[in-house]
């Protein structure tokens, strides 16, 4: 069984991965760079001070423990799996497009996954803004694509993560709602859903930061 689901997800790697060409692999090489979003987060901590005044202290301190368990559970997980990345899989040796770094020995579950799916999923529970939900996940899910496209997962890997990063997601916002009534007198839920502009900040942040990557990566041959 375990056997027949490994094939089936070294050939659905080999065929997601195998189309590569030059311009994607500049794109996904800094898309896929957690320093690449640094500035995105730094936004979205100063909204969470903006909206939140004195009790975003707890909300963020919820966000850090979200990141925290998702980083640390998905990375347990992989030294209890030890199941190889591709690009140290001897049997894919020579058939693995690696644009970037190897990654460490083990991958199951892709970390990236779980974590850009964790504060996605928080993120918009906590503002309430289905537009921002929605282009989130897809950021969050291009951001898992981009670890099979580098070579660095396989797809039951990153799908694993994003499961995983889903689950952690809704455990901590409970966790925040419940500390909330009764710690802080509901003083987090009153505040109520994000202004549509403060959501919309986030958005284009994602649009200008993708937007530059792309001009980055086309532009690569000539000044790279």
């Amino acid at each position: 069984m375990f056997e027949w689901l490994n094939q089936i997800d070294t050939q659905f790697f080999l065929s997601l991965n195998g189309a590569a060409n030059p311009f994607f692999d500049r794109f996904f090489a800094f898309f896929t760079s957690k320093e690449t979003w640094y500035p995105f987060y730094i936004l979205l901590m100063a909204l969470i001070v903006r909206k939140y005044k004195m009790q975003s202290i707890w909300v963020i301190l919820f966000f850090i423990l979200l990141i925290v368990l998702s980083d640390q559970l998905s990375g347990l997980i992989k030294d209890l799996v030890a199941r190889l990345r591709p690009t140290h899989e001897p049997a894919l040796d020579g058939l693995v497009h690696n644009p970037t770094k190897r990654g460490g020995k083990f991958g199951f579950v892709s970390s990236h996954a779980a974590n850009s799916f964790a504060l996605a999923v928080l993120t918009g529970f906590v503002s309430q803004r289905k537009r921002l939900w929605g282009v989130l996940l897809l950021w969050a899910f291009i951001t898992s694509y981009s670890r099979i496209y580098v070579g660095v997962h396989y797809p039951f890997d990153v799908i694993a993560g994003a499961v995983l990063g889903v689950l952690i997601a809704w455990g901590v916002y409970v966790l925040l709602k419940i500390f909330d009534n009764h710690f802080q007198r509901k003083r987090i839920a009153v505040a109520g859903p994000w202004k549509t502009k403060h959501a919309n900040m986030l958005i284009i942040a994602l649009v200008f930061i993708v937007s530059t990557l792309l001009v980055v990566a086309k532009l690569g041959p000539r000044y790279f």
